[in-house]
């Protein structure tokens, strides 16, 4: 299948674009800068160069691509507004071809806390940082209207490759001293290996079926206490976890500290069933010391 990419060079479109590849497909990314991305040319991946500001320079490249997979999001004061154009672009080149489809990427802060194990049927109370992204999320899904198949996942907390997503700020504070963490350290953070997340966008760009929303986690339900000891460890340092307080921790980082310290347990029991998804990666715990030298190496 032809797909596009948004996102190219950010930490889930890469690995996305790299793994469609490697599944035969025939990939076109969207990319900042071609000269950042020179290991998707070097893998075969077709490149088009511009930002989501200006669909009129990247539509042209993206016309007659049968599946859009919307990766990117630009951290801006219109970065909403960015991402929500980028959907009405996306239907606009997908409308009227047969077969065509939409994977959107939206997160599991959406849920809110969590009291137990939720999946993809539990009600919404998305943080304050992604309050938008259900009706991006319906948007989404709206374009079947006209013919699209499109999808909504769901990730949880991204970690591992060479940047290591959020978890790895963990790593970077244990070299400067202590380990910080938000909160008390007794939420479960729902977490999904990068690798495990692109082989899941690969089933649903295959075979998903029209309509449908996925969340995307391993069966860890770790807390980030653990989390953040474990990323000690790794580091060489002694396992100790310093805490910023809820209040504090807002008036330096503001609605992003309260994502942080979301409660949450998700089940990807449906990806498993439907899509014969098995995450390979079993948590971040276990492969702590191996993605500390991952993370290190491409400091």
């Amino acid at each position: 299948m032809k797909v596009f990419v948004t996102g190219g060079t950010g930490y889930i479109g890469s690995a996305v674009a790299l793994r469609l590849k490697k599944a035969g497909h025939d990939v076109l990314a969207l990319v900042r800068s071609k000269d950042k991305a020179a290991h998707l040319a070097a893998a075969g991946i077709k490149l088009v160069e511009g930002d989501l500001g200006n669909p009129a320079g990247w539509a042209p490249a993206a016309y007659g691509r049968g599946a859009v997979v919307h990766c990117a999001f630009q951290q801006s004061d219109n970065g909403v507004e960015l991402d929500r154009r980028t959907i009405i672009a996306a239907r606009d080149l997908l409308r009227g071809q047969v077969g065509a489809t939409l994977v959107y990427t939206s997160g599991c802060w959406v849920y809110g806390d969590t009291a137990e194990v939720v999946d993809e049927t539990a009600e919404l109370n998305p943080a304050k940082l992604v309050g938008w992204r259900p009706a991006h999320e319906k948007l989404a899904l709206e374009a079947a209207k006209d013919g699209v198949r499109s999808v909504v996942v769901r990730p949880g907390v991204v970690y591992g490759g060479a940047s290591g997503g959020i978890p790895s700020g963990f790593f970077s504070s244990a070299l400067k001293g202590s380990t910080q963490a938000v909160g008390d350290g007794r939420n479960r953070w729902p977490m999904v290996h990068i690798d495990d997340l692109a082989e899941l966008y690969v089933r649903l760009v295959e075979r998903a079926p029209a309509g449908s929303i996925f969340n995307a986690a391993d069966p860890s339900h770790a807390t980030v206490k653990e989390i953040a000891a474990a990323a000690s460890r790794a580091a060489g340092k002694d396992g100790e976890v310093s805490f910023t307080p809820l209040d504090q921790a807002r008036a330096k980082m503001g609605v992003f500290a309260d994502a942080l310290c979301l409660d949450q347990r998700l089940s990807s029991d449906k990806a498993e069933n439907e899509l014969d998804w098995r995450p390979r990666h079993e948590g971040f715990i276990p492969e702590a010391e191996e993605l500390f030298k991952a993370w290190r190496a491409s400091q």
